[in-house]
């Protein structure tokens, strides 16, 4: 059996990954590591992938994760990676909104709004049956309010260009986060 890592999303967990099954295949969670204020994007997922056991890992990464996946690559320590309603520069991300830029440098946006499970955000993350919604209300609960705001302003300030081989990105064609008119996926999901 061949072993997928497993990085989730903004200050998610592993329960993002539960219902996953491939014949052949185990999906192994990589948790969170400390981060420090200096990270950008890049050194952060070399943290990343020094906790993982295995040498030359297939890394599957959901949306912020799928950035760390893709600098995972641009750097060279893992050959293939799989993203999934993530962005592979920083022009397929569209937050280079100069309003929003601006109004986060401006510290106007508490991390709470990114903790707090509102309807918008249940919505916006693609929860639909009472039992998704309780799973992501429980996950955002969950979510480090010091690492959110971290997340965001790195991903605010990534400036990938680069789109490196041996990414296979997945995308929604009704993804409300990433919008899918800024991606180039390899394989859309129609809905």
């Amino acid at each position: 059996m061949k072993n997928i890592y497993c990085i989730s999303g903004l200050g998610a967990d592993h329960r993002f990954f539960g219902n996953l099954l491939i014949d052949g295949y185990c999906f192994l969670p990589v948790p969170w590591v400390a981060f420090s204020s200096d990270d950008d994007m890049r050194s952060y997922a070399l943290k990343m992938y020094h906790s993982i056991p295995e040498k030359d890992p297939i890394i599957l990464g959901l949306s912020f994760g799928g950035m760390l996946t893709v600098e995972m690559c641009n750097s060279g320590v893992i050959q293939q990676g799989i993203i999934v309603s993530s962005a592979k520069t920083k022009k397929e991300l569209g937050y280079n909104n100069p309003v929003f830029q601006f109004v986060y440098g401006l510290n106007i946006l508490p991390a709470k709004l990114f903790t707090t499970p509102f309807s918008a955000v249940l919505y916006n993350l693609g929860a639909r049956t009472n039992e998704e919604k309780t799973l992501l209300r429980q996950i955002i609960r969950n979510s480090d309010q010091a690492f959110v705001t971290w997340c965001i302003k790195t991903l605010l300030s990534w400036q990938n260009m680069e789109v490196p081989k041996g990414i296979s990105h997945i995308h929604g064609g009704a993804d409300k986060v990433i919008s899918p008119k800024n991606v180039k996926p390899k394989f859309r999901i129609r809905k």
